[in-house]
């Protein structure tokens, strides 16, 4: 059973919101760090290995910043690692700029590629301390599409969905991913996924009206996934 939980740290100038979750298996505890330097805002992606096992996995670290007019921004950082038993290890360090109206959301995504499988997540937000509200939600970094393609077929896919997608007036409350494995010859599988699950998926093809196809077919089964998601939340808030 997953448990959720949540951290409020409170700065002069920052109220930094995180949200972690426990992944089925403790042999792995990921969190995001964040260290204040005047305007600059310093992010350390940590993991600690809490098995007697050697452990190779890779991550995922995504930074949005938002302004108060809606401008974004976003850093994507990702790679390989290992951990020794017990091990406590930094992947990466990402700096961001702070200004007094803008907003920073980040996400941790611990997986095993060859398993394709989440491992554990843990993200934030920091915003001004003139901003009261917090909703989880927002943590999801909504409406943001990751290229995860490898080929010339997996990116025009990626272009077609974007294209489609960011003309949607109401985004998905979750990250979808755009990821490519290796078939046969010249074909590859494109992965469609929600928070890394793969909500759908299909084989290349070198066709314009094929791929419009997919695009279609993939944006409805990420609507069907979201509707899932949001009865399942109602029923826990009953």
């Amino acid at each position: 059973m997953k448990t959720l939980f949540y951290t409020l740290i409170l700065s002069p100038f920052l109220l930094i919101v995180s949200f972690g979750q426990e992944a089925d298996e403790v042999w792995i505890e990921a969190h995001i760090e964040v260290q204040q330097d005047e305007n600059v805002i310093s992010l350390e992606p940590t993991v600690k290995n809490n098995s007697s096992l050697y452990l190779e996995y890779n991550y995922l670290l995504l930074v949005k910043k938002t302004t108060a007019t809606k401008n974004l921004s976003i850093n994507r950082q990702s790679g390989k690692f290992t951990l020794e038993p017990g091990e406590i290890k930094t992947l990466s360090l990402s700096r961001v700029n702070q200004g007094e109206s803008q907003n920073i959301e980040a996400v941790l995504y611990i997986r095993d590629e060859i398993q394709n499988k989440l491992i554990t997540k843990d993200s934030i937000e920091i915003k001004p301390m003139n901003t009261t509200s917090v909703d989880e939600t927002s943590l999801m970094l909504e409406g943001m599409v990751v290229d995860e393609s490898k080929t010339k077929f997996g990116k025009d896919f990626y272009d077609s969905f974007f294209s489609v997608y960011n003309q949607y007036p109401n985004k998905f409350k979750f990250i979808v991913l755009i990821s490519e494995l290796p078939y046969r010859g010249q074909t590859s599988i494109i992965q469609v996924k929600a928070d890394y699950e793969v909500v759908y998926e299909f084989y290349t093809h070198p066709n314009e009206e094929y791929n419009q196809q997919q695009v279609a077919m993939a944006l409805r089964q990420l609507a069907k996934f979201a509707e899932e998601k949001e009865n399942i939340k109602q029923e826990f808030n009953y």
